[in-house]
């Protein structure tokens, strides 16, 4: 039987494995862009809720949905670099 012609219940386990790790590499990465995507654009409008929430008494999700960009921006300087333009954009 050939592979591309069978049906995904009639494929070796290894198979269907190996499909569903690619599969679910893709959703990640996918995921993982529109996250980042999603919190880039909305750290310049939003940025002193975030500053609220890091350093005051603000909603702690808003610093915890922010803390894997604040973690990119700190380790990758081209990325903290353009962030920080973009926030001083919206906020000067």
């Amino acid at each position: 039987m050939n592979e591309s012609s069978a049906t995904p219940a009639e494929l070796p386990w290894p198979v269907r494995f190996r499909q569903y790790l690619r599969h679910l590499a893709i959703r990640i990465c996918i995921y993982l862009f529109v996250y980042l995507a999603l919190a880039i654009l909305t750290i310049g409008p939003c940025f002193w809720y975030w500053f609220e929430a890091t350093y005051a008494n603000g909603p702690r999700w808003i610093a915890k949905f922010y803390a894997p960009l604040l973690w990119l921006c700190d380790h990758v300087w081209p990325i903290g670099w353009l962030v920080n333009q973009y926030v001083n954009w919206w906020i000067l």
